[in-house]
This record gives structure tokens, sequence and C-alpha cells, in this order.
């Protein structure tokens, strides 16, 4: 059962990982999942190694008042030569009563990434076309190109909210407002959607984000307890007591 349940939670996990092509109705986690794809198809960063804790948090209010809130916390580690490793718990994805664990490896040196299932001690590998893992790379700018690109009926403002130091980093900020025309999405009034992005042009990733949707509700992903020191190799090795097995996803990219 165990297994039955870290299957599905991959499966789960897969729809925000992939950066696919321009997205139908908004769906869980609305903009943030599109715009965030933390442990999506990312590009390889070199020479800025660190580690940090990841907290990602959603809270929906009902109409009756009473709320939704949901959190995963992530372990996330990147070497000098831009390995990643990331580690979170995929119960809450399933309803299981057990947090089953799920390690993501992306090795660009190697070739190769892997997704890790410490219950029954299996490796499923790919290669980095089918199936890559890589933190949150993505800068702002990047966030207003594939909110522009993939939302074209709607208005885009953007503002810089200057710089400021986030768990000992220099970040700069933008928020962008994205707004819906009444009767767009057949909605009766105006929506607006407000993200705030905190990038570290340093380390080269997001280190804090807040998306309000009004259809969905808040969104908010934090880096905390941020180490600039080289990660110990092994966290981007498969432990040798670990069966090797093909097929570790098909996500795929656009280019």
């Amino acid at each position: 059962m165990l297994q039955l349940r870290f299957t599905l939670a991959l499966g789960a996990l897969g729809g925000s990982l992939a950066v696919a092509q321009p997205p139908g109705p908004p769906h869980h986690g609305g903009d943030f999942e599109y715009m965030h794809a933390r442990m999506g198809m990312q590009k390889t960063v070199t020479g800025s190694p660190y580690t940090a804790q990841a907290v990602s948090q959603f809270t929906q209010t009902l109409a009756d008042g009473s709320h939704i809130q949901r959190s995963t916390n992530s372990s996330i580690a990147r070497d000098s030569a831009g390995r990643v490793r990331r580690e979170e718990s995929v119960g809450a994805l399933t309803g299981a009563t057990e947090a089953p664990k799920a390690i993501f490896i992306h090795d660009p040196v190697g070739g190769s990434s892997y997704v890790l299932d410490p219950a029954s001690k299996i490796a499923r590998v790919s290669q980095p076309r089918n199936f890559r893992i890589g933190e949150n790379a993505e800068g702002p700018n990047s966030v207003h190109q594939r909110v522009e690109h993939s939302r074209s009926a709607a208005e885009v403002k953007t503002e810089d909210l200057g710089t400021q130091n986030m768990e000992g980093l220099t970040v700069t900020g933008k928020r962008f407002t994205r707004t819906i025309a009444a009767g767009q999405i057949g909605n009766e009034h105006q929506l607006q959607i407000v993200t705030e992005v905190w990038y570290s042009p340093d380390l080269q990733t997001t280190v804090m984000s807040t998306t309000n949707d009004p259809r969905t509700g808040v969104s908010t992903y934090k880096l905390t307890n941020v180490s600039r020191a080289e990660p110990d190799a092994s966290l981007f090795q498969v432990p040798a007591d670990y069966k090797v097995e093909q097929g570790g996803g098909h996500i795929r990219s656009h280019q």
C-alpha cells in the first residue's frame, strides 16, 4: 500500500514538475504552481553551491469563512557542478497517514536524473531530456515572460520592489499584477492576481514568492536556513543498497 501511495504521489507531483505548453483553466494552486514550477525544468547553475530548507504553504478561504491549509517542507542541495537534490514528503498529496519521502536527484554531469523511493529502496532513472529535477532557478523576468506568453488575454503590470536582504542574500523583488477583465473567464467582476517574487542573482534562484489569487487562495514559497557551504557529494549519488530501474518519468519541456 505504501508503494502504491508513493506511485500516486509521484504522478501528482508530475503535474507541477512540468513546464509545459500554456495551461488551460486555473487548477489547484493557480498561477503559483504555473509560475514557480519549483522542481521543474530549470537551467544548470554551476559555481554557486548551497543547501536550504524550502517551505511551501497554501491557504484557501471557503465561502463559509473556513480555511483549507496545506504545507510542504523540502530540503534542497546544489553543488558546484550544478547537481541538485530535493527531498520532500509526498504524504499530503495522497491523503496517507504515513508520509513517504520522495527524493529527486538531477545530475547534469552524469547525464541522468533519479527518483528515489526510500521505502522500496528503488531508484528510477531517466535521461534529462525526459525528466529533470531542479530548484526554482527561474528569475522574475522569466516569470513575467511566462505570464505574458501564456495569458495573452490578461493585462500584466510589473513593479520593481528594489533590493533587500533575506537569509543572508541580497535579493531583488518584483510584483506582477495580472488583471482578468470581467467576463473573460465567466467572472462577474474584474479579478487581480498579485505575485511578488524575491530573487537572488547570486544563487540564481527564487528565495521567496507569494501569490494571492482570488480564485484559489494565497500561496507562498520561501527558502530558509540557507548555507553556502559545499554539500556532501554523497547527497547526489544513488545509495549502494538501492536497485536502479529505468523510467523515472517522462516530463517534457518546450525549449
